[in-house]
């Protein structure tokens, strides 16, 4: 006989053998002694850092792998010698930013299809009478754009039409390279998509737009000003030595041409689906004329026969010949008076049916035009729109996902292009320093924290300036070291369990962004430019240093304050 029970008992030890397997496949793929795992993750997280915040150095020079290189193997690391479960990834890395980061590359590139950049360059350049003027204009588009499209992206599309205006008009490279640079980052920092480290700020915190954005746009407007006044002043000889022939050579200039767009080819397109439009349209009332002039014509032949038919019986009917020529004089006179009311009638039909489809015609002529419009304006009604949904409190990555997802169907054509316009690489490496930066806090966050705690001002009712002022100093000068989105992703963990109020969050965004200006490696916006300007101007590290210092500091000094006391 079989023992049940036995058999029972054996099969529910090999189950409980296969799940322990499991479990083990899934918990690690290498442990490693928990007295190491301090040291490892310290080594692992350095040298990962070293490698994604240098540039083209000694260190880079030989093993070349770029940033996200670095961070993805950091986070492998990370996993596959324990530090992080191989299960817990999905909850370690921050979706909501990836998807915002996605999306509105994804909206940056539907701005540039609509031709965004060839009216910044009409703007940059319309009755531009000075460089002064010139300087103030790259200042502002720079901010702007920046502040919704993410300074990054401005730099990558702004810095080589603003490299080919000074070409045209023989302006020096250096002072507007900068007005770009700084104008960006101090520009992003007026609203949460402005730049990674707002985006990461925003979502790890739950910070709402409309509050992020009442208190970042004040100090933002007057650190944009203050720097574009900083740039005149340490520029002002390079300027005013290059006045005299600016305004001759400017005129000279073709807004398109600078932009890279040619938009002759869009015109025709324009022009020519126009015409076809009105074409079908003229069709189409042509053939809704004809089928009301063909019903017209049968109701009078009907008419016509049944007056025939009313003759013929009258004259079979009638014999006398007196009587007939009675008959006959009256029908006549009959005849003679419907005829004129029937003309009538005829005359009124078709001066309802032409004032009808007069009326159509331009009802339809609106309706188009309108829809036109809208079309032609489709990405800004979007933008709008999008805006509408960050102030009311909607989820931000799906919001633009939801506009970008409402632009395909409008273009209704194959979406590789804006597939290929999302910058994976990017999307990568903050997977991986997700990943990285857990590592890193698991194993030091109660020492780190320690030390820094003190100086963190996490109590709003009571505001201590002198704490204040240390944490945007400490903020300041680890964001140039670490770089400014780690330090943000080891910060925003501990600032969720001291649960810290809004106005820190914000301060952290404000000068998180800020510092960037710092040194010329402290903002990856800083370094598209440099690479994008290389081939004219080769931005060293002291000589953006020296208007770098006094423009961060000052810009904090002035926007600091205002954080703190529109934010508490």
């Amino acid at each position: 006989m079989i023992d049940i029970n036995s058999s029972s008992s054996s099969s529910s030890s090999i189950n409980n053998n296969n799940n322990n397997n499991n479990n083990n496949n899934n918990s690690n793929v290498f442990e490693i002694n928990s007295n190491i795992k301090p040291y490892f993750t310290c080594i692992v997280f350095v040298i990962s850092l070293i490698f994604i915040c240098s540039s083209k150095n000694i260190v880079t020079k030989h093993l070349p792998i770029g940033r996200a290189g670095s961070s993805i193997i950091g986070a492998t690391l990370m996993v596959y010698f324990g530090i992080i479960q191989p299960k817990e990834i999905g909850s370690v890395i921050n979706w909501d930013t990836i998807i915002l980061l996605m999306s509105m590359m994804m909206l940056s590139n539907y701005m540039e299809q609509a031709n965004i950049w060839g009216m910044a360059s009409k703007i940059l350049l319309w009755k531009c009478k000075s460089t002064s003027i010139f300087m103030i204009r790259v200042c502002l588009i720079s901010s702007i754009m920046s502040s919704i499209l993410t300074n990054d992206t401005v730099c990558v599309t702004l810095t080589p039409i603003v490299i080919s205006a000074c070409k045209s008009t023989n302006l020096t490279f250096f002072p507007f390279l900068m007005a770009i640079a700084t104008s960006a980052n101090i520009g992003s920092s007026a609203l949460p998509v402005g730049n990674p480290q707002n985006m990461i700020i925003a979502t790890a915190g739950g910070l709402n737009f409309f509050n992020f954005f009442k208190v970042s746009i004040v100090s933002s407007i007057l650190g944009v000003c203050l720097n574009t006044i900083l740039l005149l002043l340490y520029f002002k000889k390079d300027l005013k030595n290059l006045n005299s022939n600016f305004n001759q050579l400017i005129e000279t200039v073709n807004p398109t041409t600078i932009a890279g767009i040619d938009n002759n080819d869009d015109d025709n397109d324009d022009g020519a689906n126009n015409q076809k439009e009105m074409e079908n349209i003229n069709k189409e009332k042509e053939v809704v004329i004809k089928e009301e002039e063909e019903e017209e014509e049968e109701h009078n032949n009907h008419e016509n026969d049944d007056d025939d038919d009313d003759l013929n019986e009258n004259k079979k009917n009638n014999t006398s010949g007196h009587a007939i020529l009675l008959v006959a004089s009256s029908m006549d006179s009959i005849d003679l008076s419907d005829c004129s009311i029937i003309n009538k009638d005829k005359k009124k039909k078709e001066n309802f049916i032409e004032t009808y489809f007069n009326s159509k015609e331009k009802s339809i002529e609106t309706i188009v035009n309108l829809i036109k419009l809208i079309f032609k304006f489709r990405v800004a009604i979007i933008l709008t729109l999008v805006l509408v949904g960050f102030f009311i409190g909607m989820h931000m990555g799906f919001t633009v996902l939801f506009g970008v997802s409402i632009l395909m169907i409008c273009e209704r054509k194959d979406i590789t292009d804006i597939i290929n316009s999302v910058d994976w690489e990017l999307l990568l490496f903050f997977s991986g320093l997700f990943v990285l930066v857990e590592g890193f806090d698991r194993q030091f966050a109660k020492e780190a924290w320690t030390i820094l705690e003190p100086f963190v001002p996490i109590d709003s009712t009571h505001l201590n300036v002198l704490k204040i002022f240390i944490f945007s100093i400490l903020i300041l000068v680890l964001c140039n070291i670490l770089g400014n989105v780690p330090l943000v992703l080891s910060l925003s963990p501990r600032l969720l369990e001291a649960l810290a109020p809004d106005f820190t969050w914000i301060l952290l965004a404000f000068v998180s962004t800020v510092a960037g200006n710092l040194t010329l490696v402290g903002s990856v916006a800083n370094l598209i430019v440099a690479e994008k300007s290389k081939a004219y101007h080769e931005i060293g590290f002291l000589e953006y240093l020296k208007f770098g210092v006094p423009s961060t500091i000052l810009v904090i000094l002035i926007g600091v304050p205002i954080v703190v006391l529109i934010g508490k």
